[in-house]
Order: C-alpha cells, then structure tokens, then sequence
C-alpha cells in the first residue's frame, strides 16, 4: 500500500512538472522611455520590441512603453528599481544623480564627442566599470545610444560669451546642467522638458543647450538660431532591473542581450547621420547655424575647468584620470 501511495503521488508531481512545462511560456520584458520614438534613440525602442517579438517569442514577450505612457524620466527608473518594470532609457543627465560616475557625459568638454564614447564602448574595462557602477541601486546598464551632440538654440543671436550672458537660458534641475551655465558667469532657469516651447513662445527664457538631432525635430518653430559649442554628447543608457535579469536563463537572456546591443549600435549609427545631415535641415527650416569661434570655444572651454574641480571629488579621480587618458588619444 504504502509503494503503491509513493508511485501515485510521484505520478502526480510528474504530471505537475509536465503540465508546467507544457504550460511555460515566454517572459515578460516591459521597459519604457519618456520621449516619443522619432529620433533613434527612442524609436530603438520600437526595434527591440519587433525584434523580440520576431525573433525569440518562444522565450520573450517584449512591451515598449514610450511617450511618458508610464511616466517621467526618473519615475520610470524608480519603476525598474522595484521591479515594476524590467528596463528603460536613463538619460544621460539624471545618470549621474544615481553614481557621479556617469558624470563623464554631463561634464563640458569631457566626453564630448561621438569618437570618445565609442572608444569606451570598445574598452572593455572602462564599459565594464561604467557600466556596472549602478548595481547597488538595482540596475545594470545593458548598452548605450546617442541622441546627438550639444549646441545652443535660441531665439536671440548671439556669437561670443559676452553676447551669450545677458540672455535668460534653460536648464535642467540636474547639478551637472546648472554648473556648465553659472561657470559661464550665467544664472539659469530651471524648467521641465514640457514647459519650453511656451517659455521660449513667451519670452521667460531666450534659449536652451541641446543636441542638434531634437533641435531639427522639435525647436524649429520656436528658435531662429543654433550655434555650436560641442560641450557634450546627448546620451541614453539602457538599464534593466538587475535581479531579474540575473534570474533569466543563459538561454533566454543571451539572445535579448543580443538584440538589445544590436539596436543600440543602430541607434548610434543613425544618431551619428542626423547629427551630419543636421546644419543642412536647421538651415532649409529657417534657423541661422553658425559655430564658436576657435578663440570663443577656448573661453567655454577654460570656464568649465572650474567645474571639472568641483566634481572631480564627486566622480572620482582616479576614475576621471581614466578618462583623461583615454580622450587624450582621440582627436
């Protein structure tokens, strides 16, 4: 009696086991960005989940979330730290507010250029202590995209920094933000993405610093001119929820990491074109482009010295020395 109770009670747990098999299906995978998909960093997005749902749906249901359908750009990283969601975009300056590491992109002048990111892209110890740095806090970033190289829009001109100071500039909250405009001797305006356009309708600010990609796709209506001063790259991370992402088989999470870094590199590479092709759009859309002169850019670029003192303690020195010489061997 007693072995024929074993043998129906292992028939049962067979059984279970079969049925859970049968019945597994793929993981979820939502993730999420703030920004509408249309520029390349976004519109990723869009390609990641095509491609997972095309390509691995047997192991990965995949759910883009964009146009702020979930929140803001820091609630929906709040949203992957609990779990709530699996990934998202983290935008390179509220990075640093997470580890001061990632101030390397929101420091002027610093991490400056597409050729310099791509260079710590393919530095394995460098991507790898980037990359990693946010574990602590629950993330891991996966990759990196672009949404293009910083100027400044305005609907004032303006050609040198003595020019540039009495006009009223936006800004973000972020410390990195705040620090390039008052080391120029300027005291910014703090304003939320949405506000802009009516603030520059309105007259509350004269201008903002942003990349050439958004200024074609979204400022043309409201800014006349755009003036290049390169201080720094326009910078989206993808993150995941770390303990999820550990939890996920070999077999499950090595073909997503595939996919994932497959778009990345396509989102740079078309970031990299529009930021090409982009004084010829400003120019057709009635903006005037013009860039600083060497003498000029030499002024910005000596006033944000001072900021590089004030972080360094913050971002680290023997992390920002890193840095130093790694730029150091890029034109």
């Amino acid at each position: 009696m007693k072995y024929y109770k074993l043998l129906v009670v292992m028939s049962v747990v067979a059984f279970c086991l079969g049925v859970a098999t049968v019945h597994a299906g793929p993981v979820d995978f939502k993730f999420a960005h703030f920004i509408n998909p249309i520029e390349p960093g976004p519109e990723s997005g869009v390609w990641i989940e095509k491609d997972v749902n095309e390509k691995i749906s047997d192991k990965v249901k995949a759910k883009f979330f964009h146009s702020g359908q979930v929140g803001s750009a820091i609630e929906i990283i709040k949203k992957v730290r609990m779990g709530a969601l699996h990934g998202a975009y983290l935008t390179g300056n509220y990075a640093p507010e997470l580890n001061d590491k990632f101030g390397i992109g929101t420091l002027a002048y610093c991490m400056d250029s597409y050729e310099k990111w791509e260079a710590l892209l393919a530095n394995d110890e460098l991507r790898n202590e980037l990359f990693s740095c946010l574990e602590k806090k629950g993330l891991l970033v996966i990759d990196m995209c672009f949404f293009g190289q910083y100027g400044i829009a305005s609907t004032k001109p303006f050609s040198t920094l003595e020019e540039l100071r009495p006009l009223k500039m936006r800004t973000t909250q972020a410390r990195y933000p705040l620090a390039f405009w008052k080391a120029l001797g300027m005291n910014p305006l703090p304003m939320a993405w949405a506000d802009v356009f009516p603030g520059l309708k309105q007259g509350v600010v004269d201008g903002t610093d942003q990349t050439v990609n958004v200024a074609r796709m979204r400022l043309t209506d409201v800014c006349k001119y755009f003036v290049h001063t390169d201080h720094m790259m326009g910078l989206f991370f993808f993150v995941v929820n770390k303990k999820w992402w550990d939890k996920l088989d070999a077999d499950t999470r090595d073909p997503l990491a595939a996919i994932i870094a497959e778009n990345m590199d396509k989102a740079r590479e078309a970031s990299k074109k529009l930021t090409i092709e982009g004084d010829a759009v400003l120019k057709e859309k009635g903006m005037t482009v013009t860039r600083l002169a060497p003498e000029e850019m030499a002024k910005f670029k000596e006033k944000q010295m001072k900021v590089w003192d004030q972080f360094e303690g913050d971002i680290g020195k023997d992390w920002l020395d890193k840095i130093k010489a790694m730029t150091a061997t890029i034109k």
